[in-house]
């Protein structure tokens, strides 16, 4: 047993001694100003980027560099170049499924620390969370990786320090370069992008570790080096990264664009009808490149008909339709044609979940991912609050238990919600406390139950108070009726 111990405090003993030591050679070649260098120990990514790139934008796909046809003694025939943006429906299917609807926040003990899960709440906010989460997933979905990073800054005219939220990408102008250990861990993370500093343009590239920032710019005689001290202890970047969303369906994409363009080939050839003639009913038309009214033919030989496109329109339509399937099949993506969705409109959360399982299926997978990022920006999120914009509920953010989760993408009728969940509490199956948590009207419960309680003890004051009322008015209608009754006694004797 002992020894099992000590070969376990051995391996993290040797991953600690590993990151430290790539860590202290990333940090000396910083020092030394070999930033070259130090961007060769970091992940780099740029092939598998730039290709998805070029499978996402139409303008660079295959079937562009379709080469036009040679004609003798006349312009070459320009050939037609129908690329599709099958890849960007795909993408969006997947952005729909995973963040159709924001994250939902939530609090495990949602009866204390208000103030600072409003201040969380507030941050997400003014940082504009979901927009960036959206549009970090649409990239990552489109080039395979994609970074937020979390820029901290001090207002100029409030003196007070700020966050920005900014993307970084390929295809927004930075390169990304990531550095993990052989367990996953991010070590540092550096970005490069250039800039126009007056007539020139000049190269940066930035570093980020827990404890400093490094702002390196490139000049005529190397690289400078500008160390900032890390406020937030953490590094303040978020790395998303997947396989691209149409992964294993590239090659089908391109079938399909090479159908469709030299099916617009064969229309534009045939789209004016040609004949076939023989020599004797050619020259008898009046201008060859004309066909009269009337032909004159001669002979049991002669020949006059028109040609029809040498084209199998039911072969054509089931290679599409099977094209078609194939690359929504095989991206698990659901088909929102108007034939395909017409009865959906009827159906549950439930039912929609099974008729669109695929979909469901590559959520779950995207999740797995991003719940790891999404986690790991709260942390990041909580460490800026704690260190650098909300230092005094620092101790109440220290104590604060967030949790998250994605949001179904179809919203359930909330009327109906609301119904089941009331019929629920009036047959005393749940709680108010638990009704009003399923309801979700509120993020905090316990005020709203005291709430409640209080308007509905005023309502019963109020109703006894009504009666009390209502009582000593008949009481004094009573006394009235009986003094004139005497009244009326007396006036008789």
């Amino acid at each position: 047993m002992g020894s099992i111990l000590n070969y376990i405090v051995d391996i993290f003993r040797g991953q600690s001694m590993n990151n430290s030591e790539v860590t202290k050679d990333l940090i000396t070649l910083i020092q030394e100003k070999d930033i070259s260098q130090a961007m060769e120990m970091c992940q780099n990514r740029d092939l598998e980027v730039l290709e998805a790139i070029k499978e996402y934008d139409p303008n660079l796909h295959e079937v562009m560099s379709r080469p036009n046809k040679l004609r003798k003694g006349r312009e070459p025939y320009k050939t037609e170049k129908l690329p599709r943006r099958w890849q960007a429906y795909i993408n969006e299917v997947a952005l729909f499924y995973l963040l159709g609807q924001p994250i939902r926040w939530s609090k495990n003990d949602p009866d204390v620390k208000d103030e600072a899960f409003d201040a969380f709440t507030q941050f997400l906010k003014d940082t504009r969370f979901n927009t960036t989460m959206r549009q970090a997933k649409r990239i990552a979905g489109a080039e395979t990786e994609c970074a937020k990073l979390y820029h901290i800054y001090r207002n100029e005219e409030t003196n007070k320090p700020e966050v920005k939220v900014v993307l970084l990408a390929k295809s927004l102008g930075y390169t990304l370069r990531p550095m993990f250990d052989q367990y996953g861990t991010l070590l540092a993370f550096g970005y490069g992008y250039y800039l126009k500093e007056g007539l020139n343009t000049v190269e940066h590239f930035d570093i980020q570790t827990s404890q400093f920032i490094y702002r390196c710019k490139k000049n005529n005689k190397g690289w400078e080096v500008t160390t900032i001290v890390n406020p937030t202890g953490k590094i303040n970047i978020i790395y998303y990264q997947q396989e691209k969303e149409w992964e294993g369906a590239q090659s089908r994409i391109n079938r399909d664009e090479q159908v469709d363009s030299k099916s617009a080939d064969t229309n534009n050839y045939f789209a004016d009808p040609k004949a076939k003639v023989s020599a004797d009913v050619l020259e008898s038309l009046s201008d060859p490149n004309d066909v009269g009214e009337v032909i004159r033919c001669f002979g049991s030989d002669s020949v006059f008909e028109y040609v029809t496109p040498p084209d199998s329109v039911e072969l054509k339509r089931f290679e599409k339709d099977i094209l078609k399937e194939s690359i929504l099949n095989d991206t698990f993506t659901f088909n929102f044609s108007p034939e395909n969705t017409k009865g959906l409109g009827t159906l549950t959360g439930e039912a929609l979940k099974r008729a669109m399982a695929p979909s469901y299926m590559k959520r779950d997978n995207r999740k797995e991912i991003y719940e790891i990022a999404v986690d790991r920006e709260k942390n990041l999120i909580l460490a800026i609050m704690k260190n650098v914009t909300h230092i005094e509920l620092k101790a109440k953010l220290e104590a604060l238990q967030i949790d998250f989760e994605f949001s179904e993408p179809f919203q359930e009728d909330i009327d109906k919600k609301w119904t089941a969940i009331g019929k629920l509490y009036n047959d005393g199956i749940v709680s108010l406390e638990t009704a009003i948590k399923m309801l979700g009207v509120t993020d905090k419960p316990t005020e709203e139950i005291k709430k409640i309680l209080e308007e509905k003890q005023q309502n019963q004051n109020n109703n006894e108070g009504n009666k009390e009322d209502d009582q000593s008015s008949q009481n004094n209608t009573s006394a009235g009726q009986g003094n004139q009754r005497g009244n009326r006694g007396e006036d008789n004797a």
